[in-house]
């Protein structure tokens, strides 16, 4: 019987940008110079980790492509007929979460990040993967607690079998607003995790995060949280960085995994 190890990883400024936003790369690049080094990064990386660089997809999420729309918590296993073009960058699937089991080893699916955690939960048991991409914006309507329900919608996932990951991200003591954040709009959600100190408000998306798991009965056992703060590591891009500092070098992290033959 084949066995299978699911590998979780994470890119930085050493990998490159993994982002084809134009605002990463220098004004006179086209379309293709970008395409072109991206594909440089995708290919470094997937030489580091031993997968194939065109084999990466990733969710087209309502917050971050704003001609999105779909019922919140929407997800979609990845099957062998969605894989349908040479660069599964290229691939468009609008939705929250992404699923993926062993039937399609090597294959990664993850989400662009520059500060924002992205989660990956696995079901232990079944040897199925969820990967959401949670920022402030996706706390706040509940997807962590959206992906641990995906995975139990697809698979009926027993809560003490799913292990999660919570990737590295801006923590509380960097993520601060001179006011109460417009986004903050789910009370429960957000209570004991805005703290105001001195009309400072520090934001600590990981504990809202934890919250909304162990609400849903995932064990503390079974989550892993990155220590990186993408604001302080230097080696990370960091959005509040690019808005604080306009000369930092700036451009986007990856948050994925796969599995791997063992």
């Amino acid at each position: 019987m084949q066995e299978y190890q699911l590998m979780i990883f994470e890119t930085n400024k050493t990998d490159g940008c993994m982002s084809q936003a134009k605002k990463f790369y220098p004004t006179n690049y086209t379309d293709q110079d970008i395409k072109a080094s991206l594909q440089k990064v995708k290919d470094k990386i997937g030489k580091k980790y031993h997968f194939n660089g065109n084999h990466i997809l990733q969710p087209q999420q309502k917050d971050v492509e704003k001609t999105i729309d779909y019922e919140d918590g929407k997800y979609t296993k990845i099957t062998k007929e969605i894989l349908n073009k040479e660069d599964y960058w290229d691939i468009k699937i609008p939705c929250d979460i992404l699923l993926i089991d062993t039937t399609l080893p090597n294959t990664v699916i993850g989400h662009r990040m520059a500060d924002c955690p992205v989660i990956i939960a696995e079901d232990t048991r079944h040897h199925v993967a969820a990967v959401s991409h949670c920022g402030a914006h996706q706390i706040n309507r509940e997807v962590p607690k959206l992906t641990i329900e995906a995975l139990k919608k697809e698979v009926k996932s027993n809560t003490e079998d799913i292990h999660v990951y919570i990737g590295s991200c801006i923590k509380k003591e960097s993520y601060q607003y001179d006011k109460y954040p417009y986004w903050a709009t789910n009370e429960e959600v957000w209570k004991n995790c805005i703290e105001n100190k001195n009309n400072i408000y520090y934001i600590d998306l990981v504990s809202a995060i934890k919250k909304q798991l162990l609400k849903d009965d995932i064990q503390e056992k079974n989550i892993t949280v990155s220590k990186i703060d993408t604001y302080t590591n230097k080696n990370y891009y960091s959005h509040t960085e690019e808005v604080k500092n306009p000369n930092c070098e700036i451009g986007q992290n990856f948050v994925g995994c796969f599995y791997k033959l063992i």
